[in-house]
């Protein structure tokens, strides 16, 4: 490796990592409008905004960005530590535990809770959380909910991701072992493969195979992210040479376009599987966290790391993850007792919902992730969260930081 290569590489733990929390801010604020336009999507009226509902219809696209963010940040860490796991894989494990389950036991309470006294009936996109059943209760705690169509939904609709993404760490020291034996690409190419070749044999189980369910492909996006994390601040040869060699924010753009146009069939009425779309759309933000990768000699894309940087979305995305656990109840909460009684038509209801309402859910959330997730950070990250300026972020879906 050449010297000038050396002196490109940006060094994690010297840099501020901004930008990645503004782009788990932006996914999961996505998210959370996707799910206030399932409220009035079908009442929309024609025209512009009816165009702003489709544009909030690719909520299961931000699930597959912060599966990517959260292998791309759980690898910086091991990256600064010259490719190890620090501690071994049992106190991965153990920080794992203590970073994600307390707010997400926390938000299946609160769930709970909500249901029992206010929210237990509905007919809008929260009714599939509904009715809670003991099966549901003890698939939550044990978190494979996800497993069973029975079970996916139930007590709050976005909570089978965490159980997705929580198998997924048990794998992870075994994919750094391979990271270090087999190389970086060869990882990522291999687990991909195998991951997304998994899905035939499982389709033909009684397992829950839907883009809601055990999705087991998404180990695969989780190695892109580990990649992203290798070419944009590793210095093996081989990634220093495809970092330098590709135009990655061209290649994002031109494969998370793809996606879309899958998704609405624009290629001849064909629409592709959502098993390929997710492809697309985790190697897309795998592109796309590479060329937002400063660098000394170019930085064509500084701007949007500037922008995705701003205080406002680096304060979200500190407490992203409060925010995706709890704003199904607190739409729901908004809705039948804010919005509905208003009698409001559909285009009012959703300008009013997206603004006032999205309001609101953050609030929410930053008040839940006071109480239930900020105590179990580190006294390191606690610190972080004060100036809302994470050096490294994220372990979970959307979680606020790496303690790997």
């Amino acid at each position: 490796m050449s010297q000038s290569e050396k002196s490109e590489t940006p060094k994690p733990r010297e840099m501020r990592l901004e930008h990645i929390d503004g782009l788990r801010a932006l996914a999961a604020l996505y998210v959370v409008v996707h799910h206030m336009v399932f409220y009035l999507n079908d009442d929309l009226p024609k025209g512009i905004m009816g165009h702003i509902g489709q544009l909030f219809m690719f909520g299961h696209y931000a699930v597959d960005i912060f599966i990517v963010l959260s292998g791309f940040c759980l690898m910086l860490p091991v990256i600064r530590n010259q490719s190890q796991l620090r501690g071994g894989a049992w106190l991965f494990f153990k920080k794992r535990a203590r970073r994600i389950l307390p707010p997400y036991f926390s938000a299946v309470a609160l769930s709970l809770v909500l249901i029992f006294l206010c929210i237990g009936r509905s007919e809008t996109i929260w009714q599939a959380s509904l009715p809670v059943t003991w099966s549901a209760i003890v698939a939550h705690v044990l978190l494979v909910q996800d497993m069973f169509n029975g079970t996916v939904f139930k007590i709050n609709y976005v909570l089978w991701s965490i159980s997705v993404e929580w198998r997924i760490y048990f794998l992870f020291p075994a994919l750094v072992w391979c990271w270090r034996r087999f190389g970086a690409p060869a990882t990522a190419g291999v687990t991909a493969a195998i991951s997304f070749l998994l899905i035939l044999p499982l389709s033909h189980t009684p397992l829950n195979m839907s883009d809601s369910g055990l999705s087991v492909h998404y180990i695969g996006l989780f190695s892109f992210g580990m990649l992203a994390a290798g070419m944009a601040y590793g210095h093996e040869g081989t990634l220093l040479r495809l970092r330098g060699s590709l135009p990655w924010g061209f290649i994002a753009a031109v494969l998370f376009g793809g996606a879309l146009a899958m998704n609405k069939g624009y290629f001849h009425h064909w629409y592709g599987p959502w098993q390929i779309q997710d492809l697309l759309v985790g190697l897309a933000a795998m592109s796309l966290l590479i060329a937002l990768t400063p660098r000394e000699n170019s930085d064509a894309l500084g701007w949007l790391r500037a922008g995705l940087g701003c205080k406002p979305l680096a304060w979200v995305g500190m407490f992203s993850y409060s925010l995706y656990l709890v704003h199904p109840p607190v739409i729901e909460l908004l809705w039948t007792y804010l919005l509905r009684p208003l009698h409001l038509d559909a285009a009012r209801a959703l300008a009013v919902f997206s603004t006032v309402g999205l309001g609101a859910v953050v609030a929410f959330a930053y008040g839940f992730f006071l109480v239930c997730e900020r105590p179990f950070m580190t006294s390191k990250k606690r610190a972080q969260t004060g100036s809302t300026e994470a050096i490294i972020a994220a372990g979970s879906v959307v979680q606020p930081a790496a303690e790997a």
